[in-house]
């Protein structure tokens, strides 16, 4: 039987966040139960979680950065030629490439075409691709029309959180949890980047009404170790009782099974979320967040706080002092019908028909 290799091409770290690594990092392990040979391409920057691939079992080639003032075509053309001499030394007999990355583009992916058998692209902006197969799990009012004039017609289109990225950790608690009935436990969590410290924002105004005796609730904190306010915010959780405070969690699951409400960010940690029927007040901490953030919050599926940039201390006591109950254990059931959390399975069964194609 031929055995594929798939190239991953992806990065992570403070600037971008870890959502980008981590989904691709769910459908490598997919795929490598199917015999396909998964090669990640990275940047090594501050923050990066280059070596979990690595911990996983998965072969990690690194590119250099190029230089910060260079024109966004010298950049592409630059990560383009250093991609194409990895897939070329690697000597790989069949090799297909997915990308996970805004910075490239339908230039960066004609360019490498000559050197792959199939191009896979992960997305959530609506650009145009070259691309053999297109994944882009948001939801979205247009969903279904959103790329038709974006690829070409022979594309194979996986749209929508029926497809989200979860690892399987999620799959499993799945099968345990139940929609929210009270709320005594709340989990923070804004993943791999808050540039705008919405973590202690939320955890000062959880110790004003905790000074108030107004939330006796149980607090669990999850950062990331790029986190730059991370000591701030730890001597914020000591300050504060019931409060817990942790640090690179890989196996987040666990404390999102545990908590009955959470607040956090609007990418990828909305699918584990939904997948676990986990009501959350999210925040928009990124422009592209924005659009599907509003769309679910129509569908009662969270509770959309508008843009990070915009909120204050104050503004995060009132959210907490105006919460619904009943709207939190709506919002529980909505949740659970978005996500079932085999996305990663579903997208590589989809992959692996490209073989015959």
């Amino acid at each position: 039987m031929k055995r594929y290799t798939i190239f991953i091409r992806v990065d992570s770290g403070v600037d971008i966040g870890l959502g980008h690594a981590m989904r691709c990092l769910s459908l490598a392990q997919a795929l490598k139960k199917m015999n396909f040979e998964l090669c990640f391409i990275s940047k090594k920057t501050k923050g990066d979680i280059s070596r979990l691939f690595v911990n996983k079992g998965f072969t990690v080639y690194y590119i250099q950065n190029s230089y910060s003032k260079s024109k966004k075509n010298e950049i592409i053309k630059n990560d383009a030629n250093q991609t194409a001499k990895i897939i070329i030394k690697h000597k790989a007999k069949l090799s297909w490439l997915l990308v996970d990355h805004y910075d490239l583009d339908f230039k960066w992916e004609k360019s490498l075409r000559k050197y792959v058998n199939k191009i896979i692209v992960i997305d959530d902006l609506a650009r145009k691709h070259n691309s053999d197969l297109l994944l882009d799990q948001n939801y979205n009012e247009n969903l279904k029309t959103r790329y038709n004039k974006l690829v070409s017609r022979k594309c194979i289109k996986l749209l929508g959180p029926k497809y989200a990225l979860l690892r399987n950790e999620f799959s499993d608690l799945r099968k345990i949890v139940k929609p929210r009935k009270n709320f005594k436990n709340i989990l923070i969590s804004f993943g791999g980047s808050d540039p705008t410290n919405e973590t202690g924002k939320v955890l000062s105004a959880i110790k004003i009404l905790k000074t108030k005796k107004q939330f006796l609730k149980e607090i669990d904190v999850v950062i990331s170790n790029s986190d730059k306010n991370k000591d701030k915010i730890e001597q914020l959780c000591n300050s504060i009782p019931n409060a817990k405070f942790y640090q690179n969690v890989y196996k987040i699951g666990k404390l999102m099974c545990k908590a009955d409400l959470a607040v956090g960010a609007g990418g990828s940690s909305t699918w584990e979320r939904f997948c676990l029927g986990l009501p959350t007040i999210v925040s928009i901490v990124a422009d592209h967040q924005q659009e599907t953030t509003e769309a679910l919050a129509k569908k009662e599926c969270l509770i959309n706080v508008g843009l990070a940039k915009n909120l204050s201390v104050k503004k995060y006591v009132e959210i907490f002092e105006n919460l619904d109950i009943k709207k939190l254990q709506t919002i529980s059931k909505n949740s659970l019908k978005v996500v079932d959390g085999n996305g990663s399975v579903r997208v590589a069964k989809k992959i692996r028909l490209l073989q015959s194609t």
